[in-house]
């Protein structure tokens, strides 16, 4: 699979992530009506389909369903030296976070510089630069 394909499939994850954590749905469901509405299809006048490996998405899925979303939100709490609490967070950050954390839980330490990037690159896409600076902050702390 090409570097471009699984950018597009985080992306896709962080963004069933962010429903998951908006509507309390189950994540499965969320994957399943994504893949079935909107896979390939385009937005609005969009050139560009939603495109993302299938397979890719579902390990992603299968990693941050293995997570404890309570014990990792105390250890960022811990990593972080400001008053608002993980809890308290956007949803798109807090989405992003736990997809990267989930994925860096199960991938070899000579991936991490790439994992992070990509994170680091969607993160640029929906939150500002102060915001992806925290983010880089504390998965460079977690890896550490």
């Amino acid at each position: 699979m090409d570097n471009k394909l699984k950018s597009k499939t985080r992306l896709a994850a962080v963004q069933l992530v962010s429903q998951q954590l908006i509507n309390n749905q189950d994540i499965e469901k969320i994957k399943d009506d994504f893949d079935k509405y909107y896979r390939n299809t385009r937005i609005d006048k969009s050139p560009e389909k939603i495109e993302y490996n299938i397979s890719f998405l579902s390990k992603l899925v299968s990693y941050y369903k293995k997570i404890d979303v309570k014990n990792i939100s105390q250890e960022i709490n811990n990593l972080i030296t400001f008053d608002r609490k993980f809890e308290k967070w956007d949803t798109v950050n807090k989405a992003i976070l736990l997809v990267a954390i989930s994925e860096l839980n199960n991938s070899k330490i000579i991936k991490y510089k790439i994992i992070l990037n990509d994170y680091l690159e969607i993160s640029k896409l929906f939150v500002n630069l102060k915001d992806t600076k925290i983010i880089n902050a504390i998965l460079d702390k977690f890896i550490k």
